[in-house]
């Protein structure tokens, strides 16, 4: 089956779901979007792909709508969660069998380390540390937030300053030996990783306490002792997703890694260990729920694939680690449809941002050559960036059958960036069809809090099309259509043709498509390498320059976004709009 007419509508937002919330990582696309293109681009037992799977959203989307999937990605730190998350049924009594013996062996034990030596005030009973607050605007005066182990009033929660004597029992662990292994991997040297390094964080077992430390190196050992291979990865991936919220990265005020970076804090928290661990078992969101959610939705119907062969026998899921640019495994014309959210430059480290998740669950750090990215730590500019993007979109290209649909979903305020994809995959010989702006699950750090980041992700449809062709705009029609002040003029007028008013960042993706469906100028035929794209691109940055400079436009500011509206109304208009 090979439709012909590509989605060109937003997909309604549906409501969250556990599945997706067991373990974090970045660019996680909607549910919902990933299922809808799934279903309108393939069929059942049709094979999709996504060669930068991330989390695993698409395979897991795929095996929900019985569809094979085959999912990559150069992070193994990406791929244990994709698997984890794909893997079903997984027999809830027996996790929740293995949870009930780590409990029982190690639940006192830890939390004795974060008993508060004044019981409460209410009652007498003992008091338990939920966290402490330190840093150095506090100076000696840390401040703990405690929970009664009664929980009465308030849920029995107690803030006060810890004492003189709690300060000393604090000085007393950090001199006990930690009794199983733990990580000292060196950060390298990074973009990220600097941060951690000027604030005296070389290594990863300096993003803890010693108390924090001493906790998660027992709970590791622990769930090395688990036989059963699905269960004890599960435990693995609630124990990977403890670490940041126990770590020296977070704040009362703002999550860990909420930025994408390693954002070192002035004054910071000390999460209990114990309570955060088994929050990400049985927490809504916790891996309990979300086993649950994929043993009924997915159920017998995942079965792990060796290789292709075993694909297109029995298997329904083929995940392995590899470069984007060698996707060898996979046969020509093999795939039937695929969707995919390739790396926005460097906005995102991953090979940085996972060090800590890597090195605690022992895996491979031995990746960084080929990681599709710009870093300057990596000697890895733009143009580097394209030329690694086009061959991951070459090998897309070649795996797919003809007449077969791409969907890239894409986020970025710089248009060199947009550039090198959409140079990537007019090169590798695909078609663009349409540009669909969608609206995250939900919005990042960056998007809540910068008047200049985009509101929307653009989802571009691209075909491979059945004979390769090559068609460009004549000179004299790009030269009029690619003056970039003239793009961004005709997109605030079709903007404020529907609203009054519009937010920067509405007009600046209005431009981007307008943009792209000039530039993008047709296919690279196979005698032909040369580009057919204009030098000239832009950044959401010179939308507002170019804006500000135009008498028939007014710019205001609400709390954190940049608007734009007509300078003069016309008679009937409501001025104070």
């Amino acid at each position: 089956m090979s439709v012909d007419t590509p989605i060109d509508y937003a997909v309604p937002s549906e409501k969250d779901c556990a599945r997706y919330k067991m373990h974090k990582y970045w660019a996680a696309k909607p549910w919902y979007v990933v299922s809808e293109y799934i279903r309108h681009f393939s069929k059942e037992g049709e094979i999709v792909l996504d060669p930068f799977c991330g989390s695993g959203v698409v395979g897991c989307e795929a095996l929900i709508n019985r569809r094979k999937v085959v999912l990559n990605d150069l992070n193994p730190m990406a791929t244990f969660i994709a698997k984890n998350i794909c893997r079903s049924p997984i027999n809830l009594e027996k996790l929740d069998e293995e949870f009930s013996k780590i409990r029982a062996n190690l639940k006192k034990e830890i939390m004795d380390m974060y008993l508060l030596l004044e019981p409460c005030p209410s009652c007498g009973a003992k008091v338990y540390t939920k966290h402490l607050v330190r840093g150095p605007s506090l100076k000696d005066n840390w401040i703990v937030e405690g929970r009664c182990s009664r929980k009465h009033g308030l849920s029995g929660h107690i803030r006060r300053t810890l004492t003189f004597k709690e300060r000393q029992f604090l000085d007393t662990l950090e001199d006990n030996e930690i009794p199983f292994w733990f990580p000292k991997d060196q950060f390298p040297d990074g973009r990220e990783t600097m941060r951690l390094k000027n604030a005296g964080m070389d290594s990863v077992d300096k993003l803890f306490t010693r108390r924090n430390l001493t906790a998660l190196s027992l709970l590791y050992n622990e769930i090395q002792k688990i036989s059963d291979l699905d269960i004890k990865e599960l435990m693995l991936l609630a124990f990977s997703n403890t670490l940041l919220h126990v770590s020296k990265l977070k704040s009362e005020q703002l999550r860990p890694m909420s930025a994408n970076s390693y954002y070192c804090m002035g004054d910071w928290i000390e999460e209990n260990v114990w309570e955060r661990f088994e929050n990400r078992v049985k927490w809504r969101w916790g891996i309990y729920k979300g086993k649950e959610e994929t043993n009924k939705l997915i159920g017998n119907y995942y079965k792990l694939a060796a290789d292709f062969n075993s694909l297109l026998s029995d298997g329904t899921l083929m995940i392995f680690n590899r470069p984007a640019q060698d996707l060898s495994n996979i046969p020509d014309e093999s795939i039937d449809y695929c969707f995919t959210d390739p790396p926005y430059g460097g906005s995102i480290q991953y090979y940085e941002l996972t060090y800590l998740w890597r090195s605690w669950l022992k895996m491979s750090h031995e990746f960084i050559d080929n990681e599709i990215t710009v870093n300057d730590f990596q000697g890895k500019k733009d143009n580097s960036f394209e030329e690694m993007l086009t061959e991951a979109f070459s090998e897309v290209y070649r795996v797919m059958k003809p007449g077969r649909w791409l969907s890239v979903t894409f986020n970025n305020k710089d248009s060199k960036i947009w550039l090198a994809l959409l140079k990537a995959c007019q090169a590798a010989g695909f078609k663009k069809e349409n540009i669909v702006p969608q609206k995250p699950i939900s919005h990042s750090f960056v998007q809540s809090w910068s008047g200049k980041a985009l509101k929307h992700d653009l989802i571009l449809n691209f075909r491979k099309p059945t004979i390769k062709h090559y068609v460009v705009k004549k000179n004299e029609e790009r030269e009029k259509l690619l003056d970039i002040r003239e793009i961004i003029i005709t997109s605030t007028e079709e903007c404020l043709f529907k609203n009054q008013q519009a937010q920067l960042s509405e007009i600046y993706e209005t431009a981007v498509i307008r943009w792209i469906n000039t530039i993008y100028g047709g296919l690279v035929s196979s005698d032909s390498k040369e580009m057919q794209f204009d030098k000239e691109a832009f950044d959401i940055e010179t939308v507002d320059c170019i804006l500000k400079l135009e008498s028939d436009y007014l710019r205001f500011e609400k709390g954190n976004e940049i608007f734009y509206k007509k300078t003069f109304f016309n008679k009937g208009d409501d001025i104070n709009t």
